[in-house]
């Protein structure tokens, strides 16, 4: 009988390790799904971000311009630029110094019409 339950005991011990290290096994497994899972998202956050700033940029850009400019034209992508800059708060002389081929005077000419002003439309008349 005293040598069945040292058995048992035994069996029991064995299994309560077993147990353990199963778990640690399916825990670390979790882990690395929910942290690859997590990357992933990350990923996808970013690219949605910057696929929405750039939507807000040619909006801005059509709307002003009513389709003077092609969709992938040059001049498109450096206004593009610009005012992705320019919102970012980037100076015009730094955005000049950045985008080759352009003064300040005309960066800020370009982009005068998307930058607003404080006191635009405060005074009544």
């Amino acid at each position: 009988m005293g040598l069945l339950i040292i058995i048992l005991l035994g069996i029991a011990i064995l299994l309560l390790i077993l147990s353990f290290r199963k778990t640690k096994q399916s825990q670390t497994h979790t882990d690395q799904q929910l942290e690859q899972l997590t990357l992933t998202i990350g990923q996808e956050m970013n690219e949605l971000n910057d696929r929405i700033r750039t939507l807000e940029i040619d909006a801005a850009i059509t709307a002003e311009k009513s389709g003077v400019l092609g969709l992938e034209s040059p001049e498109r992508k450096d206004l593009r630029n610009m005012i992705d800059m320019h919102k970012r708060g980037y100076s015009f002389e730094s955005i000049a110094g950045r985008m080759k081929g352009y003064t300040q005077q005309e960066v800020e000419q370009m982009l005068a019409p998307y930058t607003k002003k404080k006191d635009e439309g405060s005074m009544m008349a």
